[in-house]
């Protein structure tokens, strides 16, 4: 459901619930309420009637609700005359029965003494029995009990007809309707008459006809707690509906607070219930999260790319320029032993091609340099002979080999001389390993190469690794401490580019020196 469908429901709850409770209102208290209004009229009319026939000694000026059922009878102090007065009439009556005026004495006693009315003996006023007393077999006599004298008045006539119509409600029946006012209330009198089996019915009926004055007031008097309840309702409600809607607000807020401070990139997808439009946008942020979670992984996966490019840049520049260090000392050596015409170097035709080849490669290095920007992507492998590799590499330390008299061995298995790799990197990895060994051997020492099915072993006899060093070979600037300490970053620039390729490398202790093995088939780095 969404959102304007569900504040619709929300609203028509409320408004039902409140329509509800006011014609509750209105059909349980609202009688009560009226009824008791009417009892207070009632008494406020009769206070009002008493106290205004006491002022004037008539009904001129008296209203009542009821004019036909309301008087008052006026009893003087002395004699036998009580006189009886309403809207419509004003009379006179003398009482000629001993026994009637025994009931006026005891009203005119207890009216002079009111605190005994509570001792009052109300047999003493039962009228129903004294008139059976009094007028039993006295009817239509000489010795009636009462004379009556009409007093002459100017307002006999107090009703006046405002409206009448025909009402035909069958063949046989029609009601005549006529309604008269008396000035301050309102009365419908009916007649109905009918013919039945050729007699004439006749049925008369009067009513006083409803005002809304009278029920205005009980209105107005109900107003405030209306109002306050209808208020109560509607604060509560609106209070309720309005966390309904805030709260899956607040939550999106709160989740979105927390993802903005989120550091580490792990996404918790909110949990919205229903099908609003609330619900749709914490879906759309959930994957709104997941795609900028997406996004960062992604930069995040380029910064490290990006890093490890930085670090190969860096490493491809320690070791080229570690790397001619040896072809510059070689053709140096060369050179000075040409020039100072030392023994053989005499021959100048000879040596000058040593020089030649010494240069060609620092030439080969200085572009390596220059092509520092290939990245890992541009790693371009093709079938390579790993016998070419090693003859290369050894034709670049001849000059050092024969320096420290080494005696250098190779053995290649007949059936393993090709592999798919990297020539530039896989002669970087033979080079430097070939460069260590003829490094840390002792001089006129003995150095093993061995190439067998998948992997290259090199073994200087002599030398040996401190075990304390041995776990960190092949971090930069670790060198073993002896004599011919180097800079540290052969081993170093081993594991890299081994890393690249997906190869093994592993350095360990033997009994007669320091073995290095390269597996071409493995990606771990091993540190025996």
């Amino acid at each position: 459901m969404n959102l304007s469908k569900k504040t619709f429901v929300y609203s028509a709850i409320i408004s039902g619930t409140i329509v509800t409770l006011m014609i509750a209102y209105f059909l349980l208290m609202l009688p009560s309420l009226y009824v008791d209004h009417m009892k207070k009229s009632n008494f406020k009319t009769i206070k009002s009637i008493q106290e205004n026939y006491i002022n004037d000694g008539n009904y001129k000026n008296i209203s009542s609700s009821n004019p036909a059922g309301t008087a008052t009878i006026k009893i003087p102090a002395t004699g036998n005359a009580v006189f009886i007065s309403n809207k419509l009439i004003s009379v006179k009556i003398n009482i000629n029965d001993k026994e009637i005026l025994k009931v006026i004495e005891k009203v005119r006693y207890y009216a002079a003494h009111r605190e005994e009315i509570k001792n009052i003996d109300k047999k003493d006023f039962d009228f129903t029995s004294n008139t059976v007393i009094v007028f039993k077999d006295k009817l239509f006599k000489d010795n009636f009990p009462l004379t009556f004298e009409f007093l002459e008045n100017d307002y006999k006539n107090i009703y006046t007809e405002t409206s009448s119509k025909f009402n035909v409600v069958n063949d046989d029946t029609v009601i005549f309707e006529s309604n008269v006012s008396d000035g301050s209330n309102y009365y419908t009198n009916y007649i109905a008459i009918s013919i039945h089996k050729d007699d004439t019915i006749l049925s008369v009926f009067t009513a006083m006809t409803p005002k809304i004055g009278e029920i205005r007031p009980i209105i107005i008097q109900s107003l405030p707690m209306i109002i306050a309840t209808a208020l109560l309702l509607i604060l509560v409600s609106t209070i309720l509906f309005s966390r309904k809607i805030v709260l899956p607000i607040e939550k999106l807020v709160n989740h979105a607070v927390f993802m903005k401070e989120n550091s580490n990139m792990e996404i918790e997808l909110m949990k919205i219930e229903g099908q609003d439009e609330i619900a749709v946008l914490g879906d759309t942020l959930n994957e709104l999260y997941l795609k900028l979670n997406d996004n960062f992984k992604e930069l995040e996966k380029k910064n490290n790319y990006l890093a490890e490019q930085n670090k190969r840049q860096e490493v491809f520049l320690r070791a080229s320029s570690h790397q001619l260090k040896t072809p510059v000392a070689a053709a140096l050596l060369l050179v000075e032993g040409m020039i100072d015409e030392i023994g053989k170097y005499k021959d100048v035709k000879a040596h000058l091609p040593k020089v030649k080849l010494q240069l060609k490669s620092m030439r080969k290095i200085i572009d390596d340099i220059l092509n520092l920007n290939n990245s890992i992507e541009a790693i371009y492998k093709e079938t390579i002979n790993i016998n070419e590799i090693i003859d290369e590499s050894l034709t670049y330390h001849e000059v050092q080999v024969k320096l420290k008299g080494l005696t250098v061995n190779v053995e290649k298995e007949i059936n393993f001389t090709n592999i798919n790799t990297d020539r530039k990197l896989i002669f970087k990895i033979i080079d430097n390993l070939i460069n260590n060994a003829i490094t840390y051997t002792p001089k006129e020492g003995n150095i093993k190469i061995t190439l067998t099915q998948g992997a290259l072993t090199i073994i200087n006899y002599g030398a040996f690794i401190d075990s304390e060093l041995l776990p960190h070979i092949f971090d930069p600037f670790v060198s073993s401490n002896n004599e011919n300490r180097g800079h540290g970053l052969g081993l170093y620039i081993v594991a890299y580019y081994a890393s690249l390729l997906n190869y093994q490398v592993e350095v360990k202790n033997i009994d007669a020196g320091v073995e290095v093995s390269v597996f071409f088939t493995n990606t771990k780095i091993l540190r025996g």
